[in-house]
């Protein structure tokens, strides 16, 4: 049977990734809550991605966001809650469709949620969150969504959509993998990684 604490973190965790409304998701949220993105070296090359946002930040972003970007739906892949640390994970998928495009494309993340440390469980909420993205799709969505909008968003555009294909400096750049480009079959692929196993090379 569950604990009480448990069943709270999960009815958190799951209305945050699948939130009735803009209402409800801030609900959630302590007053000092704070949302960031990871990872650390895509952080470090897009400047963008960087900002730790407090509740009304964080806000300002998500109606921004939505400006260019409609759900098409919303999937739970699977909720991990720690109790002990009073954490959870959530992997989830995002449908979303720029705007004045055709084109839906499936952002599968990471949310790690952070809770309050209350003794009584009804008041617990969320004080942190980050929000680990698939930077390919989001570099997508950055460059489908210039494109509806003759190549500029809003500059206060943060987060993923702020990514772009092609882009060297300040965004993602989109190129073949490694293996398309040298022509490299899936034994040497297997091979080379087990070498890097052994060595202090490592493959990208």
């Amino acid at each position: 049977m569950s604990s009480p604490l448990y069943s709270k973190l999960l009815s958190i965790s799951q209305k945050h990734a699948t939130p009735a409304s803009l209402e409800q998701l801030f609900s959630i949220r302590a007053p000092h809550a704070i949302h960031a993105w990871g990872h650390n070296y895509l952080l470090s090359r897009n400047p963008k991605l960087a900002n730790r946002m407090d509740n009304d930040s964080f806000m300002s972003h998500v109606l921004i966001s939505s400006k260019y970007l409609d759900t098409e739906s919303l999937k739970i892949h699977d909720i991990i809650i720690d109790t002990e640390s009073r954490k959870s994970a959530v992997h989830m998928s995002y449908f979303l469709v720029p705007k004045g495009s055709t084109e839906t494309i499936e952002n599968d993340l990471i949310w790690m949620l952070k809770f309050t440390d209350d003794d009584e469980v009804d008041k617990v909420l969320i004080e942190e969150s980050v929000e680990f993205i698939d930077a390919t799709a989001s570099a997508r969505m950055g460059t489908v969504s210039r494109q509806m909008h003759n190549g500029e968003l809003d500059e206060r555009v943060r987060g993923g959509l702020a990514l772009q294909q092609g882009i060297e400096q300040g965004g993602l750049c989109y190129q073949p993998s490694y293996s398309a480009r040298h022509h490299i079959t899936v034994p040497d692929l297997a091979g080379m990684f087990i070498k890097s196993l052994t060595t202090n090379y490592i493959l990208v």
